[in-house]
């Protein structure tokens, strides 16, 4: 690799890193955290109690969302009630205690980029290096979700999609093993 290449990739490496840890650790992201902690036993009472954040409990978030909102349109008219926000908030957290991942939030959201202002879960930059873009376009391919597009995507597929769709979402963190390099 020439000298060229190389502090290309270091300063592509340092950018992301930076907006990594600006993502990580804001304000914005702070107080939304507390704010959906502060109403989760409520919401947790309000829908059957026994949430214990397993894998399993993705179900009934699954369930929950499809029996309180009727369409995409419902979903954004309801986008920040206690419902919506600490169910985002609770796939997220379940993301983190099953996948390691951690919560993100764009500190400055752009008004032209709607979904920088909200917030979502991704693999820590430390595991960087576990994720590759399969045509090498993006530097940072660690694979992140939003609990919002979770849950606009439940109402798009409508009823008829098996129960499961959010649980399936765990296994996108599988690291790029490599194994298919090379292949025909």
């Amino acid at each position: 690799m020439s000298n060229e290449n190389q502090e290309y990739e270091d300063d592509e490496h340092a950018v992301a890193e930076r907006i990594d840890a600006a993502h990580a650790d804001n304000p914005r992201l702070a107080a939304w955290l507390r704010e959906q902690r502060d109403r989760f036993d409520g919401w947790s009472r309000d829908h059957g109690g026994g949430w214990d954040f397993g894998e399993r409990s993705l179900d009934r978030v699954e369930a929950l969302v499809r029996e309180h909102l009727t369409s995409v349109d419902d979903l954004f008219a309801r986008e920040h009630t206690s419902l919506v926000q600490v169910a985002c908030w609770y796939v997220g957290e379940v993301h983190n205690r099953a996948r390691g991942t951690e919560w993100r939030m764009d500190p400055d959201p752009a008004d032209s980029h709607p979904w920088s202002r909200r917030p979502y879960v991704i693999v820590p930059f430390a595991r960087l290096d576990e994720y590759r873009d399969p045509e090498g376009i993006d530097y940072d391919a660690r694979p992140r979700h939003h609990p919002l597009g979770s849950f606009l995507t439940l109402l798009r597929e409508g009823p008829a999609s098996a129960l499961g769709a959010l649980r399936a979402e765990l296994d996108d963190y599988a690291p790029d093993t490599g194994e298919d390099e090379g292949e025909e």
